[in-house]
């Protein structure tokens, strides 16, 4: 017990002379007990030193009690650590004193140059103990070689003085000896706690890595990385050496790096903390051959801050470099921006699309309610019965054109919506062709169109919705005689194509521009300009159509080109009761530019990847 309270209170008395600067630091912490531990030794086996001497020999001279006094550094060197904590002074300080004894006894003792070169010796181990003394450790060889050599000279009177006090000798030897070992095992010590500590850090960095996600680097002013910490890289199927030196600069995206360097200039220049966005290669893409096509890259937020200084003119010697995964979040915006601009593209679409459905609907809907006023007022109803049978085939006529745009409106609203199904059944094309011809051909004469159907034999029955079918007809017929002038020719051509029906209807009007056949197809989209329009229409009739071909599964081909003409293609499967989708929808449409000016004699059937001409 009392044993355990001495070791308790020595453990006090050493901690309580320990500087408020190293606490929390482990190995600073060790560095400085050891410190303290081997001169607190040494010290008191000086002090034990002084009343033996007075014992056994006699009062001591001044010169001895010089060197008693010179003795007391290392005590001294204790006090200045346990005031300031800096162990660079406090050892200087140590290391000194014993350089100070040497020289003392050597000038003001004759005789004991023995303990001089013992002394310097000690003060070399302690030198060679400290690494920043590597100069002094040259110093106090030469001192030690010195001093051998002159105390060589006189050996005899060394050993004679050094047998008369004997004991006074032993001693000394002893406490020497037993300093020099409290030095060595403070020296382990240390190591031992900076293992232990590295250790730990190590662990502790594995783990915060491993909770936060980033990849932590050391880099130097050029940008290149030091060292790697953590293994936090492999996550991302990168290696230490894929990081290391140039390795991680090469792989930044050559966009990038001009930011990436200024980033960390400015780490360098400054201490507030930077941040840049960077694209790093973190693998690359592959074909179906499993063949290297192109780099795959992801986004990291790179976090830089300047390390601390290590060198003596406070430059730093490297930039702490995180870069945290946030390819995620910049792929989601991204993707919010594309659905955003989707939304404002389609807010503003709906916007033009509600103007030209009020403007197509008020047209009809005026023609009716001022012609009707007008028979129905006395003072300006016509008297002539031709006037009145006139207004009244106005106002049929307007109400027939208003139920049509109405009833287009469902249909394309049923199609987006996928309310619309198609109802297969058995019929043949060529027949319902020639129906819808007849149906078309009044409205050909009157604007001195010429049909011309051309059908294939080899043909038969096909399983289709025939509503549907006849709807595309009439459309397609209806949309090539409104825009071919009087003279001009329509043609439709009917054949079978594989396990696929063609239709296919072209004309020799004034055709579509370039510019205007993206947007073939859009609800409401001419490609003639309002002010420019010589034809009323909705721009509702390929749209339909769209809607009718993608539920039946089918594609559609447009062909065109300023005064040369516009040939529309309609694939359908010869049985769409195996189609693939289930309620099916708008089916995109092929455009195919057609140089303005060509002459359009022939009929063109737009394949897949070719464009045939058939005479």
């Amino acid at each position: 017990m009392s044993s355990f309270a001495d070791d308790s209170q020595y453990e006090s008395c050493v901690s309580a002379a320990l500087h408020e600067r190293v606490a929390g630091r482990p190995v600073d912490e060790a560095r400085h007990r050891a410190f303290i531990v081997a001169r607190l030794v040494v010290a008191a086996c000086i002090a034990l030193m002084a009343p033996l001497f007075l014992f056994f020999y006699r009062a001591p001279t001044t010169a001895e009690t010089v060197i008693f006094l010179i003795a007391q550094t290392p005590l001294i060197s204790v006090i200045v650590l346990s005031r300031t904590g800096d162990l660079r002074t406090a050892r200087s300080l140590s290391i000194g004193g014993w350089l100070a004894a040497a020289t003392a006894i050597r000038a003001l003792t004759p005789g004991y140059d023995a303990i001089s070169v013992a002394l310097l010796l000690v003060a070399l181990i302690e030198s060679a103990l400290t690494p920043e003394f590597g100069a002094a450790v040259v110093v106090e060889v030469v001192a030690v070689a010195v001093l051998a050599l002159t105390a060589g000279q006189n050996l005899r009177a060394s050993r004679d003085l050094l047998t008369e006090h004997a004991a006074a000798a032993g001693f000394l030897a002893a406490t020497l000896l037993l300093y020099v070992a409290t030095l060595v095992y403070g020296a382990v010590s240390v190591e031992k706690t900076r293992a232990r500590a590295e250790a730990r850090n190590d662990r502790d960095l594995m783990l915060l890595t491993g909770a936060v996600g980033d990849i932590l680097l050391h880099l130097d002013r050029a940008g290149f990385v030091n060292a790697v910490m953590g293994e936090r890289h492999r996550a991302f199927g990168l290696n230490r050496r894929d990081l290391i030196g140039r390795e991680f600069f090469q792989r930044i995206h050559v966009a990038d790096r001009p930011a990436f360097l200024q980033l960390v200039a400015d780490a360098f220049d400054g201490k507030a903390t930077a941040t840049v966005a960077v694209r790093v290669q973190v693998g690359v893409t592959r074909n179906l051959a499993n063949e290297s096509v192109e780099p795959a890259f992801a986004y990291f937020e790179a976090r830089m801050r300047r390390a601390p200084s290590n060198g003596e003119n406070g430059a730093p010697d490297a930039v702490f470099c995180a870069l945290r995964d946030v390819n995620a979040g910049i792929e989601a915006d991204i993707a919010l921006a594309a659905d955003r601009a989707a939304a404002e593209r389609a807010g503003s679409s709906n916007v033009r699309m509600l103007a030209d459905v009020s403007h197509e609907l008020r047209t009809p809907l005026n023609a009716i309610i001022g012609f009707s006023q007008m028979l129905a007022t006395n003072q300006i109803s016509p008297s002539e019965p031709s006037k009145q049978r006139e207004y009244a085939s106005i106002i049929s006529d307007s109400g027939r054109h208003l139920l049509e745009i109405v009833n287009s409106i469902l249909d394309v609203s049923k199609i987006e919506s996928g309310a619309m199904h198609i109802e297969p059944e058995s019929f043949a094309l060529q027949t319902l062709a020639d129906q819808c011809c007849d149906m078309m051909q009044l409205k050909a004469d009157q604007s001195g169109v010429k049909f011309v159907r051309e059908y294939d034999e080899a043909l038969g029955e096909i399983v289709a919705d025939k509503r549907a079918c006849r709807q595309i007809l009439i459309n397609l017929l209806s949309n090539a005689v409104k825009f071919t002038p009087p003279g001009g020719t329509v043609k439709l051509l009917i054949q079978a194509g594989g396990n696929q029906a063609i239709l296919a209807v072209a004309d020799d009007g004034a055709g579509i521009a370039p510019c205007d056949l993206a947007r073939l197809g859009d609800p409401f989209f001419q490609a003639r300009a309002s002010s420019d329009r010589r034809h009323e229409g909705t721009g509702l009739g390929l749209s339909v159509v769209r809607g009718l071909v993608g539920l039946h599964d089918g594609s559609i081909t447009v062909e065109s080109g300023p005064r040369a003409g516009t040939t529309v293609s309609v694939r359908l499967p010869l049985d769409c009761r195996h189609r693939r989708g289930a309620t099916g929808g708008p089916t995109r449409i092929e455009a195919i530019a057609r140089p303005g000016g060509a002459p359009a004699a022939a009929l063109v059937v737009a394949e897949p990847a070719t464009v045939k001409k058939i005479a």
